[in-house]
């Protein structure tokens, strides 16, 4: 007798065939499959390594790197990170991430167009028509608002 196989679905083990088991985990399993072959390395001709990654000095995804490597590569590395920079940066961009639910939808769509999404102003202003003249001016007047409800000047 075949071992029962199930599934989940909506938090809910439901009993399946072998057949139907398989095709549902098939594409999962070629993903997990995919992103472990991307971690090869490929040598000189374009076959994939069947090194241990770990001892390999390419270092692909899954290696240990050292800033030794990178410096005797040709790499510039800074000797030291400052730490009360990265918190202070960490801490300003969750003042802003705060700040931007504060801000009205039409406000909040305006800083996503052209600054997560890089639109230019006029593009922008073309979608949603009105002037570029007007997106310049209300992008200072959502900047200024966001700046008070973080408190920076």
């Amino acid at each position: 007798m075949e071992n029962q196989r199930f599934i989940e679905i909506d938090g809910q083990q439901i009993p399946v065939t072998e057949e139907i088991y398989r095709a549902y985990k098939r594409p999962a399993w070629a993903e997990h499959k995919q992103k472990e072959r991307a971690k090869r390395c490929r040598d000189e001709n374009g076959y994939r390594c069947t090194k241990d990654c770990k001892s390999c000095p390419k270092l692909r995804d899954g290696g240990d790197l050292s800033l030794d490597k990178f410096s005797d590569d040709g790499f510039d590395v800074a000797d030291q990170v400052d730490v009360a920079e990265l918190v202070a940066d960490k801490l300003v961009l969750e003042l802003l991430a705060a700040a931007l639910y504060d801000l009205e939808p039409d406000e909040r769509s305006l800083i996503n167009a052209l600054f997560y999404r890089e639109r230019t102003e006029r593009d922008y202003a073309a979608e949603i028509g009105v002037s570029h003249q007007a997106i310049g001016k209300r992008k200072q007047k959502v900047i200024e608002k966001l700046r008070g409800i973080m408190g920076v000047e």
